[in-house]
């Protein structure tokens, strides 16, 4: 059997003291503490987030940009190129019209002198024809 005597009250009042001491002392400050911790983290967390967020959209602007560039460059190569045949096929018809006028020139001297040498022996053969003819027959023709 329990004895409820003057003591269990006291011993009662006494606890309900204690516990609003610790509860103002102690927990409220602690529950607050892990409160503000947890909006802390919940704020970091958010703006963890946020950055993320802007990461991504930057490395999406930065692929864009690449891709960009790279179409760009290719164009620009696109035009050179087409630049640069164009040039090459000016040069090499250049080179022919110049190969075919050499050509030319050299065909029509050649001609001139080949003439020229033709005059020259047709000139000098009737006398040598002449002078062969005698030594053969041995007598002045």
């Amino acid at each position: 059997m329990i004895n409820v005597n003057f003591t269990l009250f006291i011993q009662l009042i006494n606890f309900l003291i204690l516990l609003l001491l610790l509860n103002a002392l102690l927990y409220k400050p602690i529950l607050a503490k892990i409160r503000e911790r947890e909006a802390k983290i919940k704020g970091d967390r958010d703006k963890a987030g946020q950055l993320e967020n802007e990461v991504l959209e930057q490395e999406k602007k930065h692929q864009e940009a690449l891709v960009e560039a790279r179409q760009v460059a290719a164009k620009e190569k696109a035009e050179l190129l087409a630049t640069a045949k164009k040039s090459e096929a000016d040069v090499l018809e250049t080179a022919r019209v110049t190969a075919a006028r050499i050509v030319d020139e050299m065909r029509t001297s050649i001609q001139a002198e080949s003439e020229k040498a033709r005059m020259v022996l047709k000139g000098e053969m009737a006398p040598l024809a002449k002078s062969i003819s005698e030594k053969i027959l041995g007598r002045a023709i």
